[in-house]
C-alpha cells in the first residue's frame, strides 16, 4: 500500500505486511495516525502512520477475504466474504463478538453503540424462469440482507426475565460461579 502526501502529491512510503492484495481500508474513522486494512489473506491489520509500521494483526476470525473494516479508539470491526462479522478489542488483541450471515459482508458501519451491515450475495443476477421464483420463502436465499445491531447498555437487559438479572455490585463476589444471563447490571471500577 502506497502512502502519499496530499500537499506534495509525492509518495511518502510503502506500507506492507499483508500476504495478498488489500481489499478494504478505513482511514476516515480511525484514531489519529492510524489506518486499518483488510485483505484476501483473511487478516485485518492496523498501521501506525507515524512509524509506518504494523501495530496490530487480527487473523483468526475469517476464513475468506476481508471485505469491510472500520476502527475506533478501542475496537476494530471486520466483515468477510464468508459472511462472518467480527468485533475485535485492540487493547487485548482478542475477539469480543462474532456473528455469521449467509452472504458476504459488503458494508459494515458503526457509530457509538449502533452498527449496520449489508450482506449481499456473490451472484447478483436475478433468478428467472425457475419454478420457485415466485415462492418468497425459497427465493429468500438469493436476496441480501441489511442487519442492524444495538449494543447500548439500555438494550443489554431488554427481553431478559427479571429473575435472571441482578443488581449485585460487591466486587468480592466475582469468584462465585453464578450462571445468570446478565450477572451484573453495572460494573464500576
Amino acid at each position: 500500500m502506497r502512502l502519499y502526501s496530499l500537499e506534495t502529491s509525492k509518495m511518502i512510503s510503502i506500507l506492507g505486511s499483508h500476504y495478498r492484495e488489500i481489499t478494504c481500508l478505513d482511514l476516515a474513522n480511525c484514531p489519529p495516525h492510524r489506518l486499518v486494512t483488510g485483505s484476501y489473506d483473511c487478516r485485518v491489520r492496523v498501521f501506525d502512520l507515524r512509524s509506518e509500521k504494523m501495530v496490530l494483526s487480527f487473523h483468526l476470525g475469517h476464513k475468506r477475504a476481508v471485505t469491510a473494516v472500520q476502527m475506533d479508539d478501542w475496537k476494530v470491526v471486520s466483515g468477510a466474504e464468508d459472511g462472518t462479522l467480527v468485533v475485535w478489542d485492540q487493547r487485548m488483541t482478542s475477539t469480543l463478538w462474532t456473528t455469521h450471515a449467509r452472504h458476504p459482508v459488503r458494508l459494515c458501519k458503526f457509530q457509538g453503540p449502533r452498527m449496520i451491515t449489508a450482506n449481499i450475495p456473490l451472484d447478483r443476477t436475478p433468478r428467472d424462469n425457475l419454478w420457485y421464483a415466485d415462492d418468497l420463502i425459497l427465493h429468500r436465499r438469493h436476496r441480501g440482507v441489511i442487519r442492524t445491531f444495538d449494543f447500548s447498555a439500555s438494550n443489554a437487559t431488554e427481553g431478559i426475565p427479571e429473575i435472571c438479572s441482578s443488581n449485585y455490585d460487591d466486587t468480592s463476589g466475582y469468584n462465585y460461579n453464578i450462571k445468570l444471563s446478565v450477572p451484573y447490571d453495572s460494573i464500576e471500577m
